[in-house]
């Protein structure tokens, strides 16, 4: 069942792969509108999440703070939840879309690997996570999450007036 899970997630990245391709670089930390994420906020988001459910301690209720098997610009915790705590930082305004997104991709892959060698019971609970959200229901909500950001992306794109690949 694990590879199931595993090749619904990497459909997810297969098509994150798209969200970037032809992005303007001063497009991906360009905010749509108002309220709205930019890409490569949402690509944080997303690295942020696998990289803590995978690859993470789970955090600490005093700092909130997670500390992660994978090291990665994009591990930035102002990535966690929407509205975001502060502005992404000079070293990740620097980034280029195809570094952004390479940083994802790795990011992913590391995550996975660490997740494979951990090798747990899938209805065993992840660090940090309530006890109803084991492995295969992180597995699960990780395909959802990777595809619904993924389409929050495109979205961005477009709002920003930039023509995309595969929409």
């Amino acid at each position: 069942m694990l590879e199931v899970y595993l090749e619904a997630l990497e459909e997810g990245y297969f098509e994150v792969k798209f969200a970037f391709e032809g992005l303007a670089d001063e497009n991906v930390w360009k905010r749509p509108a108002e309220g709205l994420l930019s890409v490569g906020e949402l690509a944080g988001h997303i690295a942020y999440w696998e990289s803590m459910r995978f690859a993470g301690d789970g955090g600490n209720d005093e700092t909130d703070k997670v500390k992660f098997q994978v090291n990665s610009v994009l591990l930035d915790h102002r990535f966690r939840y929407y509205p975001l705590e502060a502005p992404p930082t000079e070293e990740l305004l620097a980034m280029t879309a195809e570094q952004v997104c390479s940083e994802l991709l790795r990011v992913h892959n590391e995550s996975i690997a660490h997740f494979k060698a951990l090798n747990p019971d899938l209805d065993s609970v992840p660090p940090g996570q309530p006890e109803y959200f084991t492995y295969r229901a992180s597995l699960k909500y990780a395909a959802f999450h990777i595809a619904y950001h993924t389409g929050q992306m495109f979205t961005a794109r477009h709002i920003l007036g930039e023509e995309t690949p595969d929409n």
